[in-house]
């Protein structure tokens, strides 16, 4: 071929057989390009070129609009638009002008018609689930409920819109199909809520002290030597993190009624990277309430656990960087730069070593 173009539909031919000689029910982008260079002895060098690689994804594309194949995977994984695995249909199905009208018609406002007009196939099979949320839809004022009861109430199954398996996820599916938020369906998510103490005066005071506590003991030996008793810093509402659920739970903080502009909130999790991660990914996601490292908690931890022989991070464990050095930023130099090589040889420190006896010594009066 010496690079020139192959004829007007010749790849798109070519790669249409191949595809209807496939014995499996799904095939992979690379085996897709390796079946293209098999057109002819040029195709391998001219599928790496501009007008090759604009060819072939245009090829692709006229396959999926044919309904020969379709993308799987939610977004596609090429700068061209292409899918890094697509479904093989074995029977295309033809444009059914009578089909659309009916998919128009089904589908109630503010759902989108796109998804199903380009995909009439799962309209099919969607469509009894499709006619329930349409004619929710074209309700007026259904009042608000949340998300598991608006479940049941449609469908008789409490976990149809956020439960785990194959039938209670296919309602989350066509909510997003429809695209269609929540809010359109009168319903709204609940807060998960966390356990906690809280002082007596909490509600009287202005401003208040706010810690979380990402493991279990040290949240309980923290309520029992600072909020229980005289200590040198003041804990007004002490959180259980429990580990990664905080980051969903902790909206529940809302109902204490906390003033984000006036109160202060500190995180006090393990010396690792995954605490650390933690910590960072919970202060991006509730930017309003300013969520700092308890930074004395972590000195602590440090002056404790530096004097001992390292530990390995028990597990593997995602260090990232952007998060180490945000981290970090809380700290005086000296004691960043003693923290930050100790996690990045593979080193932690849990959040028990700071014992009960050690938060008496160090915080108590």
């Amino acid at each position: 071929m010496n690079n020139k173009r192959p004829g007007a539909g010749e790849l798109h031919k070519w790669l249409a057989n191949a595809v209807s000689r496939c014995k499996k029910q799904t095939v992979l982008l690379k085996q897709l390009h390796a079946w293209a260079e098999e057109l002819d002895s040029g195709m391998p060098v001219y599928l790496q070129s501009p007008p090759g690689k604009a060819a072939f994804q245009q090829t692709i594309s006229e396959l999926v609009a044919a309904q020969t194949l379709s993308p799987m995977g939610k977004k596609p994984a090429t700068p061209g638009g292409l899918h890094l695995k697509y479904r093989i249909i074995k029977e295309p199905v033809a444009p059914d002008a009578a089909l659309h009208t009916e998919i128009i018609r089904a589908i109630a406002p503010p759902a989108k018609l796109d998804y199903y007009l380009r995909h009439p196939q799962d309209f099919r099979r969607d469509q009894p689930i499709i006619e329930v949320i349409s004619n929710f839809l074209r309700q007026p004022e259904p009042g608000l409920l949340t998300v598991n009861e608006r479940a049941y109430q449609l469908f008789g199954d409490e976990k149809f819109f956020q439960g785990a398996g194959r039938d209670r996820s296919r309602g989350a599916g066509v909510l997003n199909k429809l695209r269609l938020e929540y809010a359109h369906m009168g319903c709204r998510e609940t807060a998960e809520p966390f356990f906690s103490f809280q002082s007596k005066d909490f509600h009287n005071l202005s401003a208040r002290d706010i810690y979380i506590m990402e493991n279990k003991d040290t949240f309980w030996s923290f309520k029992e030597q600072i909020m229980d008793q005289p200590a040198r810093i003041r804990a007004d509402l002490i959180i259980y993190g429990e580990g990664k659920k905080i980051i969903s739970s902790f909206q529940f903080v809302d109902e204490y009624a906390v003033q984000p502009q006036k109160d202060q909130f500190y995180y006090f999790g393990d010396l690792d990277p995954e605490g650390i991660n933690i910590y960072c990914l919970l202060a991006e996601e509730y930017p309003p309430y300013n969520i700092r490292p308890f930074v004395a908690g972590y000195q602590a931890l440090a002056q404790i656990g530096l004097q001992k022989a390292p530990v390995k991070t028990p597990k593997a464990q995602r260090l990232v960087k952007k998060n180490v050095a945000r981290f970090l930023t809380a700290f005086e130099p000296a004691m960043a730069a003693k923290i930050r090589e100790h996690l990045f040889q593979g080193f932690y420190i849990p959040q028990e070593a700071l014992s009960a006896q050690e938060m008496k010594e160090r915080f108590g009066k």
